[in-house]
């Protein structure tokens, strides 16, 4: 029954050419992910450092008890994450548009 069950998924995946598609939508999410660390590494926090007195952002942590929280590196995950999630939602809105035709 397995041998069926994984005969009948790999017959699925690669007849259909998911493999290449999931191939090509990783390193496209690679580079999206890249580009916005940057924009959020080399421009938007260098451009707000001066409103920030800590100096140094990624450094930023609380202690808690014995160990401490970083919050920096939570703010820059956060930050990446939306940044990542926007230029994902342009791609998707601007593939829907060419799919439909240019409005």
């Amino acid at each position: 029954m397995l041998k069926g069950v994984l005969r009948d998924y790999a017959a699925f995946f690669l007849r259909r050419g998911l493999a290449l598609e999931v191939a090509v939508a990783m390193v496209v999410g690679q580079q999206i992910t890249e580009i916005t660390r940057s924009l959020s590494n080399d421009l938007l926090m260098p451009l707000l450092m001066p409103l920030l007195h800590a100096g140094n952002w990624h450094q930023w942590s609380v202690a808690y008890f014995d160990n401490t929280i970083e919050l920096g590196k939570l703010i820059d995950m956060g930050l990446n994450t939306v940044l990542t999630g926007f230029a994902l939602y342009l791609i998707m809105k601007a593939t829907g548009r060419f799919s439909r035709g240019v409005d």
